[in-house]
């Protein structure tokens, strides 16, 4: 297999083709992967951790069951990597934290056992902030800006998928952390609904948010990562009461909300542009458009933030007491902030995401939505080295709803700014409902080619 560079087009799904015909070996796949891992690395630091001769040896053992006529499945053979909150049995697990250094568990997550079963091929773990809190600076850089923020706490699954490094990734998402960095690198990012993926062998920060999430280059190949998550949640607060309706088809009239909330004036002109482009090309394959009014949503922020910095405080109490000189000091002290929390706040903010959940499952009902409609991020991605964490909570308002809801949202590349950066358009879609914003996906991307763009990546020689 000739090398393949960190800009190329290879996917998931393109991939799975390569291999299915023997046109290319899993050794060959994830050979090349590892090549642009070297290439790539000094320059965006999306790992924390590669398994090289891991990666190969499962790639040989792939290829011999293949050769026997036993293929899995699409991803038997693909390279992808996790999050390093992913408990693996065979590296690694610290989440950027001295409180886990060295750590290597006795089993994968759940979530990371079924991409095995599956015959996907792990090739490391992907950076974060220290417990994916968001309040320290990993090295990770942005695919497209190096001065620039990747991203939230899966900021190193966004930026590998983006560069190429992997074809796919597994994040986590409590306030839009597989969303942002996906929308601020260019590729495709989902939060399946609360519940909806196992949370088994995550390591745990906010128990009613948190959230297992796919990054891929396409919305087609993070259905096929999402069709061997097979396995729900058994700790989470919603199940579903009957299985999801299958997708309707664009030209089956297709309803979407559009609501002041996404649209006011903290939407970036030229963010509100890339979306607007984009909705006409909705227009044209026969979506409709809805207005409907969420005024409960201008309390996200102040609800999202009480449940985010208490559940994260109560699960990092013990260690917090035992060992609170091994943290990062930024992260210390927001956590010992959310342990602070009194409790009749907690309930509180519980009780007010109750009726922001009751209000949008009354828009959805009433107006017979498919989806709400927005952009991922309200402004383009900002300079790390002029903006602080406070100035991140300018990138929440449009990602946490479906996180307070625990209704499933995609964001899809849409375009990019005068500077550069991608966009992203979101869709918020019917609890344990993917399918339908795969589809939404799926049909923009055959009429676009935002993600087919890649990053502009200086890359050093293949050591």
């Amino acid at each position: 297999m000739a090398a393949i560079s960190a800009a190329d087009d290879l996917t998931v799904a393109s991939a799975a083709d390569l291999l299915a015909s023997g046109k290319v070996s899993a050794v060959e796949l994830v050979e090349d992967r590892l090549r642009v891992i070297r290439q790539t690395e000094p320059a965006v630091h999306a790992y924390a951790y590669v398994a090289f001769d891991l990666a190969l040896h499962a790639a040989r053992a792939a290829d011999i069951e293949r050769a026997r006529g036993a293929a899995r499945g699409p991803l038997h053979g693909i390279p992808y990597a996790v999050k390093d909150v992913f408990f693996t049995r065979d590296m690694p697990t610290e989440a950027g934290s001295r409180v886990l250094a060295g750590f290597v568990p006795d089993s994968d997550a759940a979530a990371v056992r079924q991409l095995r079963e599956a015959g996907a091929i792990l090739l490391g773990k992907l950076a974060t902030h220290e417990f994916a809190c968001g309040q320290n600076d990993p090295p990770t850089r942005n695919a497209w800006t190096a001065e620039h923020r990747p991203g939230g706490s899966s900021a190193g699954a966004g930026v590998a998928v983006a560069v190429g490094s992997a074809l796919a990734a597994l994040g986590t998402d409590a306030g839009g952390s597989v969303r942002k960095p996906a929308a601020l690198n260019g590729v495709v990012g989902l939060k399946p609904t609360y519940g909806r993926i196992s949370r088994l062998g995550v390591l745990p920060l906010h128990s009613s948010l948190d959230t297992v999430g796919v990054v891929a280059r396409t919305a087609e190949d993070v259905g096929l990562v999402l069709d061997a998550l097979s396995e729900p949640d058994p700790a989470a607060w919603s199940k579903p009461s009957s299985e999801a309706s299958e997708p309707r088809r664009l030209q089956s009239k297709i309803r979407l909300g559009i609501s002041d909330y996404f649209f006011g004036s903290d939407l970036n002109d030229e963010i509100r542009a890339t979306v607007d482009t984009a909705l006409r090309e909705f227009g044209a394959l026969g979506v409709k458009l809805v207005p409907v009014a969420l005024p409960a949503l201008r309390q996200t922020l102040a609800v999202g933030f009480t449940i985010f910095l208490a559940e994260a405080g109560a699960s990092h109490h013990r260690w917090l007491r035992e060992r609170p000189l091994d943290y990062d000091p930024r992260t210390r002290r927001v956590l010992e902030l959310g342990y602070c929390i009194p409790a009749a706040h907690l309930v509180a903010a519980y009780e007010i995401r109750a009726r922001i959940k009751a209000e949008l499952m009354s828009v959805f009902r009433s107006a017979r939505l498919d989806g709400l409609v927005s952009a991922t991020l309200p402004l383009p991605s900002a300079d790390a080295r002029t903006t602080t964490a406070a100035d991140l909570s300018k990138f929440l308002p449009y990602v946490f709803p479906a996180n307070l809801s625990g209704q499933p949202a995609i964001t899809l590349p849409c375009g990019f700014t005068s500077a550069g950066s991608p966009a992203g358009l979101q869709f918020i879609g019917r609890p344990y409902d993917e399918k339908t914003l795969l589809r939404l996906g799926i049909d923009y991307q055959s009429r676009t080619d935002w993600h087919t763009r890649r990053p502009p990546l200086t890359l050093t020689s293949d050591a």
